[in-house]
C-alpha cells in the first residue's frame, strides 16, 4: 500500500515501502464489518417498520364465539360499522378461517367439527382514536364472550424497540468512527517515527509539512478503502447467508441496490475518514519534528 498507486511523487522516496498500510487495512476491516452490519440492519429495520405499519397500524380483530347466532353476528357487524373511527369491517368466511388455522392444526384436522370462532377484520381510520375498552363492553353485551384484539399497542411497542435499536446502532457508529480515527492516527505516528531521519532531511531541504503528509494521507486512504471494502463485503455476505433477521419481510436479496449502497458507502467513508485522521495526526507530529 503506497502513494505509488497514484503516481510517483518526489516525496514518495522518503517513505520506503512498508506493511503499515496493509496493517491498517487489516485492523479497520473488523470495524467496517460491524459498521456495515449496523447500516444494513437500519435499512431492513426501516422495511420492517413500514410492513408493520401496513399490517397493524389500523388493524383490529374480533373473535365471535362459534355458538353465537346469525342475528347477533349481524348486530355486532352493524355496531362496528356505526362506530366512529372505523373505516371497514369484514367478516371472514369459513374458508379463510380454515386457511389461517391450517399452519397450526394441519390440513388433516377436521376443522368443520371444531368450535371455531367467527373472525372479523376491522380497519380503523388512520389516526382515529377508537375507544377499544368501550367497544369491548358494547360487543360483549351483544355477543357474550366476544374478544376484540387491538393491534395498535403492539405496533407502538414495536416502534419503541426500533427506536432504541436505532439509537444503539448510531452510538455504535460514533464509537467505531472514533476508534478507527484513533487507530489511523497511531499507525501514522508509527510510520513517521520509523522514517524520522528521512522526514528531518526533508525539513532540512525546505519541504512543507503538508507536502510531507501527502503520501501518508494517500496510504491511509488506500488502507481505509481496502479494509472498508473487505469488512463491508463480509457483512453483506453474512446478511445474504442468514437472510432477513427480522420478520415479516422477505429475505434480503442481492438485487437490493440499497444493500450494495451501504457496503460502498462504508468503504468510502472509512477511506476518507482514515485519510483525514492521517493528515491531522501527521501535521501535528511534523510540527514538533526538527
Amino acid at each position: 500500500m503506497s502513494a505509488r498507486a497514484f503516481g510517483r511523487t518526489p516525496l514518495d522516496l522518503a517513505f520506503a515501502r512498508d506493511q503499515i498500510g496493509l496493517l491498517l487495512a487489516a485492523m479497520l476491516a473488523p470495524i467496517a464489518y460491524l459498521a456495515a452490519l449496523g447500516g444494513l440492519t437500519l435499512v431492513l429495520l426501516g422495511d420492517d417498520e413500514r410492513a408493520w405499519n401496513r399490517s397493524l397500524g389500523t388493524s383490529m380483530t374480533l373473535q365471535i364465539p362459534a355458538e353465537t347466532s346469525a342475528p347477533r353476528i349481524e348486530m355486532v357487524l352493524a355496531l362496528l360499522r356505526q362506530t366512529a373511527g372505523i373505516a371497514g369491517v369484514r367478516a371472514l368466511d369459513t374458508g379463510e378461517t380454515t386457511r389461517l388455522l391450517e399452519p397450526w392444526l394441519g390440513t388433516a384436522a377436521a376443522i368443520d367439527t371444531l368450535p371455531i370462532p367467527r373472525l372479523v377484520d376491522i380497519q380503523a381510520e388512520p389516526g382515529a382514536a377508537v375507544d377499544a375498552a368501550d367497544l369491548r363492553q358494547k360487543l360483549a353485551s351483544i355477543a357474550a364472550g366476544a374478544q376484540l384484539d387491538d393491534h395498535r399497542p403492539l405496533l407502538a411497542g414495536h416502534r419503541r424497540s426500533a427506536t432504541r435499536l436505532t439509537i444503539v446502532i448510531v452510538i455504535g457508529f460514533a464509537a467505531a468512527a472514533a476508534f478507527a480515527a484513533a487507530l489511523t492516527a497511531i499507525l501514522t505516528g508509527v510510520r513517521l517515527a520509523t522514517h524520522r531521519g528521512a522526514v528531518e532531511l526533508l525539513h532540512l531541504i525546505g519541504a512543507e509539512d503538508a507536502a510531507i503528509a501527502w503520501p501518508l494521507q494517500i496510504d491511509a486512504l488506500l488502507g481505509g478503502v481496502l479494509g472498508g471494502a473487505i469488512g463491508a463485503a463480509a457483512a453483506l455476505l453474512t446478511l445474504l447467508i442468514i437472510g432477513h433477521p427480522m420478520p415479516p419481510d422477505a429475505p434480503a436479496s442481492a438485487a437490493d441496490w440499497r444493500l450494495w449502497g451501504i457496503a460502498i458507502a462504508v468503504a468510502a467513508v472509512l477511506g476518507l475518514g482514515a485519510m483525514g485522521a492521517a493528515r491531522f495526526a501527521a501535521l501535528r507530529r511534523l510540527v514538533r519534528m526538527p
